[in-house]
């Protein structure tokens, strides 16, 4: 039975034997793996330079990747003007956040066309932008070959300020939105240069990071908060309006909005203004109009009584010496629709709600705008 038992064992797990039984290591083959992985790690920094070097390249040729606002608001102007016959005269409103809500210029541009006096009309407003901005905004214009047959252009007076530390738009004005001739151009406003050019090295260096928030915004706004979004310029609205998303507010809605444009525009009406390097900023704007033979019509757009009560006596007398004299070296008239809207349709104290915003955009179109095309149409007709 023994014999019989051993054999069985061996018939049963002698198979197990060659398994168990100890094998000389071998080394392992680290050439050709450590080979791979040098080529994935090579190949994987090829990919970030190449991405790298084809964002910096893109910002140079096109303002979608850097200044994707203003490129947004270009690529929508460019449709409208493919779509319009040729010669079509072109209106633009240049400005401010009050002028992105508060100008429908689709509305203007029907009007224009049932009087018989077809044009293309858009609205140009952007945040936080001022007499510096505007006039890098329009020689941009002017060099892409969008130029207006009538530019009106926003004063806000608040940003007229001479303030110790230089322009008001000097705080919110990032070098990553620019060229470096531009950031050169505005050093003569008193723009905090350095930073300016600290920034534009950083994005052109390293674009795929400073561009990080434009680029995510464009292809997953959701993914972060509105105001990193930069998407102001992808207005649903084809001829540029801002429409506020709200038709009313509550009261206390109003009160939060008037509260935060108090605590932020009160200060600057308490310097001296209109005075400084925006000043010089606008004038040389008017004096490049001037040069170029582009009409241009200066607008201060409506504010409700509560902003309107910031202004220091003295400083309304100064804004009012200072439209004359803009108007008798300029020859562009001015129109002051500061009392022009209840207060009621205003989402805070100085931005208009969508009825606000029509009511405006009508009279303004009366006032100025239908009576030169009118007047550009009898001129061409004779």
């Amino acid at each position: 039975m023994a014999a019989r038992d051993v054999k069985l064992n061996t018939l049963t797990f002698g198979w197990l034997k060659p398994l168990l039984a100890k094998r000389p290591r071998m080394a392992p083959a680290r050439g050709p793996a450590r080979r791979r992985a040098l080529v994935a790690v090579a190949a994987g920094f090829l990919v970030f330079v190449a991405i790298q070097a084809t964002l910096s390249g893109t910002s140079a040729v096109t303002h979608l990747v850097a200044d994707p606002v203003y490129g947004d608001k270009v690529r929508r102007l460019q449709r409208l003007e493919r779509t319009a016959p040729p010669k079509t005269p072109r209106v633009i409103l240049l400005g401010t956040s009050r002028t992105g809500y508060g100008f429908v210029a689709g509305r203007v541009q029907a009007a224009a066309t049932e009087a018989g006096t077809p044009a293309v009309v858009f609205n140009f407003g952007v945040p936080g932008a001022g007499p510096i901005t505007h006039l890098i905004y329009l020689k941009r214009l002017l060099a892409d070959g969008h130029r207006p047959d009538l530019l009106i252009l926003e004063v806000l007076p608040p940003l007229l300020a001479n303030l110790p530390d230089g322009p008001f738009e000097g705080r919110m004005l990032k070098g990553d939105l620019l060229t470096r001739s531009e950031i050169e151009f505005v050093g003569r406003y008193a723009m905090p240069v350095d930073r300016l050019l600290g920034q534009w090295r950083d994005a052109t260096l390293s674009p795929l990071y400073e561009h990080r928030f434009k680029l995510v915004g464009r292809i997953f706004p959701s993914a972060i908060p509105w105001q990193l979004r930069y998407d102001w310029g992808r207005t649903p609205d084809p001829n540029g309006w801002n429409a506020s998303d709200l038709e009313t507010v509550s009261d206390e809605q109003r009160e939060r909005g008037i509260a935060g444009a108090t605590a932020e525009y009160r200060d600057l009406l308490r310097h001296d203004l209109p005075a400084g390097p925006s000043v010089a900023a606008l004038r040389d704007l008017l004096a490049l109009c001037r040069d170029e033979h582009i009409p241009v019509a200066l607008t201060v757009l409506p504010e409700a009584t509560t902003f309107r009560a910031l202004y220091p006596a003295s400083t309304e007398l100064k804004l009012s010496r200072f439209f004359t004299e803009l108007t008798a070296e300029f020859g562009c008239p001015i129109t002051d629709a500061r009392t022009w809207i209840g207060d009621d349709v205003f989402l805070d104290n100085h931005h208009l709600l969508r009825t606000g915003a029509t009511t405006f955009t009508d009279r303004l179109a009366g006032d100025v705008i239908l009576p030169f095309l009118r007047a550009r149409s009898l001129r061409e007709a004779r």
